[in-house]
């Protein structure tokens, strides 16, 4: 049994208090800064039994430059990374609300959906916060071609006070990356694939675009878009569905304008979509412009985030000061009353994805749509056979 990690009481300016959370490559700490400001912030360990492991180590440090590198208003903020004890951090602003697959999931059960006006509004925040990542330049004025990889519901949050946030950079390509991109594994969640990717093509920045258009066509009918009962009927119904008007589902007003956009964004091929995240957030604008509500969206976001989840901010709240008040790192988990922005998994899957495709024999038989392809070609083979000796 692994002995369980205890970090450090002090990473770089934060002092380190209760585990708060975690996953499969790294623990979460809640962290308090000690020059006076006592922001408080969550703080990933890589684990100790991982510590020494290159593949984990690399994804770690990948998404720590990328992430150090991002600042912008919707995209989760880091404060610090770097080693200390040996132990590799990093620390990152403490998000509160839900997440947009949370908001998915609640409306399901309720059996209502998200404001047209309010997901048309989110989607804008991630396209903008997509136009700046895809843009990022190093020093020397380099474009680094960064690619988000996992845009999805599960990476979008809503904070309770209506900010919209991009989280989970752990799968982004980008140049000067220190991992290796395993052939025949495909990065990120399969129902916002693009075609190009799970038929192995090369691809740009145009994936998120896509994978955008998917999450908003989901948020304003309230229905999944491309997922199906396993993986190969998902993959199958991105490549061959077309795409059903929204106002064939929603009763009412389902403006033509928001349809064109979708719809654009979810071409198949990627030179009929938008040219770039800032044409996309554009025409959401505009669309906005004359069909949104009046009054400041992240209020209106807010307040509607609250009816939807009555109660749980205050509870969030209670429970930060709770933990903010404890001093000392511990192993045991102090869970938050509903869930705090935090990435992990995405990195691990990958890190163990590459390590899948040390042999090329084993990558062929993990990618879903070779393995449907190996499929048909043995089942054409038998009907060959049995044609030749049906005729002998």
């Amino acid at each position: 049994m692994t002995a369980p990690n205890v970090a450090p009481k002090r990473l770089g300016p934060y002092e380190v208090g209760p585990k708060i959370g975690g996953g499969g490559m790294a623990v979460v700490y809640v962290g308090r800064r000690v020059d006076g400001s006592g922001e408080a912030v969550a703080i990933k360990v890589i684990k100790d039994d991982l510590a020494d492991d290159s593949r984990y180590v690399h994804m770690f440090l990948d998404e720590a430059k990328i992430l150090s590198r991002l600042s912008h208003p919707d995209i989760i903020e880091t404060r610090e990374f770097g080693v200390q004890d040996e132990s590799r951090f990093i620390a990152m602003e403490l998000l509160l609300g839900r997440s947009l697959m949370d908001v998915f999931d609640r409306c399901t059960g309720q059996q209502t959906r998200m404001p047209i006006d309010l997901a048309a509004w989110v989607a804008l925040r991630v396209a903008r916060a997509l136009e700046y990542a895809h843009g990022l330049e190093d020093e020397q004025g380099h474009r680094l071609h960064v690619i988000h990889r996992d845009v999805n519901p599960t990476n979008v949050f809503l904070t309770y006070d209506g900010r919209v946030k991009l989280i989970d950079f752990g799968l982004a390509k980008s140049v000067g990356r220190l991992a290796k991109s395993g052939e025949g594994i495909v990065k990120g969640k399969v129902p916002y694939l693009a075609p190009e990717q799970i038929d192995d093509k090369p691809f740009d920045h145009r994936i998120d675009l896509y994978a955008l258009g998917a999450t908003l066509w989901e948020m304003t009918t309230g229905r999944r878009l491309f997922k199906r009962a396993n993986d190969l009927e998902t993959l199958r119904a991105i490549r061959e569905q077309e795409i059903v008007d929204p106002s064939t589902f929603v009763e009412g007003l389902y403006p033509d304008a928001l349809w064109q956009i979708v719809r654009r964004a979810l071409a198949r091929d990627p030179a009929d979509r938008f040219p770039s995240a800032g044409a996309m957030a554009d025409e959401l604008e505009a669309f906005l412009s004359k069909y949104g509500r009046k009054e400041a969206m992240p209020e209106a976001l807010a307040r509607w985030i609250e009816e939807l989840f009555p109660d749980e901010a205050e509870k969030q709240c209670a429970w930060l000061a709770r933990v903010s008040a404890v001093r000392t790192p511990s192993s045991q988990t102090m869970r938050p009353a509903a869930p705090v922005a935090q990435v992990d998994e995405g990195i691990k899957a990958e890190a163990e994805a590459e390590a899948e495709t040390e042999a090329e024999a084993e990558a062929e038989e993990r990618h879903p749509v070779r393995a449907l392809l190996a499929l048909a070609a043995t089942i054409g083979f038998l009907f060959a056979l049995a044609w030749i000796f049906g005729r002998c």
